[in-house]
C-alpha cells in the first residue's frame, strides 16, 4: 500500500505546477484516471480470459492497428509514408518501443495482481520527465528529480516481497 501511495504522490507532484489548478484541469485529470483504470481493468481481465498474454496482445495490436488506419483514413485521407525521413524513422522506433512496453505489461497482468502492476505502469511519467530533459531541453528541476525519486521508491516498495 505504501508503494502505491508513493507512486501516486510522485506522479501528482510531477503534474502540479506553480500555478493553481483550474476546475477544468482537475476534471480532465479525473477523466484520465477513469480511462486508465478502465483500460487497465479491461487488459487484466482480457489477458486472463484469453489464457495467453501473447495471443491477447497480438489481437489487441491487430484490432487497434486496423482501427487507427481506418480512423486516419476517415479523418486525413490517403496515408503517405516517406521511409527516408527522420520523422518516419523516429515514429517507427517509438511505435516498436511502445509495442514492447505494452506486451510487457500484458505479460505482467497474466502473472500478477492488477493493482500494483497498474501503479507500476504509470511510473512512465518518470521516463517522460527524463526524455523531456534529454531530448526536448526541458529543465530537470529539484522538484522533478524529487518526484521521480518518490515514484521510484514507490515502485521498489511495490516490488518488494517480504
Amino acid at each position: 500500500m505504501l508503494g502505491v501511495i508513493l507512486v501516486a504522490l510522485g506522479i501528482m507532484s510531477l503534474a502540479l505546477g506553480k500555478g493553481r489548478a483550474t476546475a477544468t484541469s482537475i476534471l480532465f485529470a479525473l477523466a484520465t484516471g477513469v480511462f486508465i483504470a478502465t483500460y487497465g481493468t479491461v487488459d487484466a481481465i482480457g489477458v486472463r480470459k484469453a489464457g495467453n498474454a501473447g495471443v491477447y496482445a497480438t489481437w489487441i495490436f491487430v484490432i487497434y492497428g486496423a482501427l487507427m488506419l481506418a480512423t486516419f483514413g476517415a479523418v486525413r485521407g490517403k496515408l503517405a509514408l516517406n521511409f527516408g525521413s527522420t520523422e518516419t524513422s523516429n515514429a517507427l522506433i517509438g511505435g516498436m518501443v511502445s509495442l514492447v512496453a505494452y506486451g510487457a505489461v500484458i505479460a505482467a497482468f497474466a502473472l500478477g495482481p492488477m493493482g500494483p502492476i497498474t501503479a507500476l505502469r504509470e511510473t512512465s511519467v518518470v521516463f517522460a520527465a527524463l526524455i523531456g530533459w534529454m531530448f526536448l531541453g526541458e529543465a530537470l528541476t529539484l522538484r522533478r528529480v524529487t518526484a521521480c525519486a518518490v515514484v521510484t521508491c514507490g515502485a521498489v516498495c511495490i516490488g518488494y516481497q517480504s
